[in-house]
């Protein structure tokens, strides 16, 4: 029994659509249980006899079928997630402005030497650990140049980012399951 945190990429935005009653029916069909979405953006919580891995490719192939596009997604344990809470580089940041930091989840290790084009950034900041980056938005998300597409890219995997009170919300679900 495994608690885990489950990101579907770039849902919900785009015209992709993905109801998280769809997100919680597809976890539950692969057997998960004590599933919990949070926010209507691909975040799900629960608990699953099946490694990360192997849930992330189970939940993709099954959203996809579902929604009719590719879903890519992004599996953590819950010690992997706490791990990469305990990383964060920008903790002031993240205490006084959480909006405006970001983990980003990546499928894999980052490339070695990842690097962002400086044309791209202007105040932003990232920071590489292992099969995260942790991206600090001074001037918020909203009309940024340092994209997901972009930090993806650098780091030669497929990506998904969440703010840091969303990190903190799917970390104490998790917790919660934990608990049980």
């Amino acid at each position: 029994m495994t608690v885990v945190v489950a990101l579907a990429r770039a849902v919900n935005v785009g015209g992709r659509p993905l109801r998280s009653a769809d997100l919680r029916e597809v976890a539950t069909s692969l057997g998960c249980r004590a599933v919990a979405t949070y926010l209507a953006s691909g975040n799900l919580v629960a608990v699953t006899d099946l490694e990360p891995e192997a849930l992330a490719g189970a939940l993709g192939n099954a959203l996809g079928e579902r929604a009719g596009f590719e879903v890519p997604v992004i599996v953590r344990d819950l010690a992997a997630w706490d791990a990469a809470v305990d990383g964060l580089s920008y903790p002031r940041q993240a205490r006084e402005a959480p909006s405006r930091v970001a983990l980003v989840a990546f499928d894999g290790p980052v490339r070695a030497g990842a690097q962002v084009d400086p044309a791209r950034t202007d105040r932003e900041q990232v920071t590489w650990s292992g099969s995260h980056a942790y991206v600090w938005y001074p001037d918020g998300q909203g009309r940024s140049r340092l994209t997901l597409d972009v930090l993806s890219k650098a780091a030669g995997r497929t990506g998904t980012a969440r703010n840091w009170s969303t990190v903190l919300a799917l970390a104490a679900l998790g917790h919660e399951r934990a608990d049980r």
